[in-house]
């Protein structure tokens, strides 16, 4: 039996998987401008600035690499090479914990932190210009759809377990 997603969850999935492909095409032109202009030698890819994001929004002075892993969804070899590649380029730093030899702390350094406010100004300008023709009232009507997706979502979860 062939399940069909209703034509209306289709549309709205089609045009949230486009907006999600635009914005990260555009993450990558910001990063590589960015890195760029900030004399780094590597290109830098919009999965470099989520990396570099975790370490920044995590609020701590450092963070392991198996914290960076989970929050990305990555596995550690991964993580281990983006990591390498941010050392390379004199964003983070990478030392051994100070409780377990076997575990590495990541830090940004003022150049990646830099990196990582500019961007951030970036992406913030972009989603603010994309707002600029949208209604009161539209995004009231979207708020409320949200709303009630969310609803539905938490209730399937708390179903499951």
């Amino acid at each position: 039996m062939s399940m069909q997603l209703d034509p209306r969850c289709k549309k709205l999935n089609e045009l949230t998987d486009r907006y999600h492909q635009l914005f990260s095409q555009l993450g990558e032109k910001y990063i590589l401008q960015l890195g760029r202009e900030s004399g780094i030698r590597d290109d830098l890819a919009y999965g470099d600035f989520a990396f570099l994001s975790v370490v920044d929004d995590s609020g701590q002075d450092a963070v392991s690499m198996a914290y960076v892993s989970r929050k990305l969804g990555i596995n550690p070899s991964t993580a281990t090479r983006r990591v390498n590649k941010l050392l390379a380029n004199g964003l983070v730093t990478k030392s051994s914990a100070a409780d377990d030899d076997r575990r590495y702390d990541i830090r940004l350094t003022d150049t990646g932190r830099s990196l990582v406010e500019k961007m951030n100004a970036c992406l913030y300008t972009a989603v603010q210009k994309t707002y600029e023709h949208v209604t009161e009232e539209e995004l009231q009507t979207v708020y409320g759809y949200l709303e009630k997706c969310i609803g539905e979502l938490v209730g399937l979860v708390k179903k499951e377990d």
